[in-house]
């Protein structure tokens, strides 16, 4: 044993050290096994858990969240709906109420236009009657200072004024 050098590479020791890498890796698998491992599997399977139930979570939440927007939509389509509908019957009523007005406006319009054209007709053949009076005596009148009075020129300018304002 003269040579001094590093155990492990002399070959008297091996079997020695071979023994106590197999104990060392048996108490250390054992450790391991019996301590450590359950626990980090225990940590495994309780984060798997805890992801699935949050998976499982999420796809229920995603769920509910399309039921609801399924419902909403539902519901404006339902309002929507409700206001077209009484667009419609409002729009169907204010049309009747109008037609009707219009027949009244027209049957109130039609009666006064007769009205006022019967009063106009009232009103011209008095001013007709009354021009036929006016025309003849401011015509007698000039024809008189003209001429003098005349009961000749009287009576045929009546005739003509008569003739004129017929035509």
């Amino acid at each position: 044993m003269s040579e001094s050098g590093m155990p492990q590479l002399n070959a008297e020791y091996f079997a020695s050290q071979i023994f106590w890498l197999v104990i060392s890796f048996i108490i250390l698998y054992v450790v391991m096994a019996k301590y450590a491992l359950p626990k980090i599997a225990n940590v495994i399977e309780t984060r798997e858990d805890i992801i699935a139930r949050d998976i499982e979570e999420a796809e229920n939440f995603k769920k509910e969240s399309e039921i609801t927007e399924h419902g909403y939509l539902q519901s404006i389509r339902e309002a929507q709906e409700k206001a077209s509908e009484y667009l419609s019957n409002s729009r169907n009523k204010l049309n009747l109420i109008i037609e009707e007005e219009n027949s009244v406006f027209e049957k109130n319009s039609r009666e006064l236009m007769q009205k006022f054209e019967s009063e106009l007709e009232k009103k011209k053949s008095s001013i007709l009657a009354d021009s036929e009076q006016i025309a003849y005596e401011v015509s007698n009148d000039i024809i008189s200072r003209v001429f003098g009075e005349n009961p000749l020129v009287k009576d045929t300018l009546k005739d003509n004024i008569k003739s004129m304002v017929k035509r």
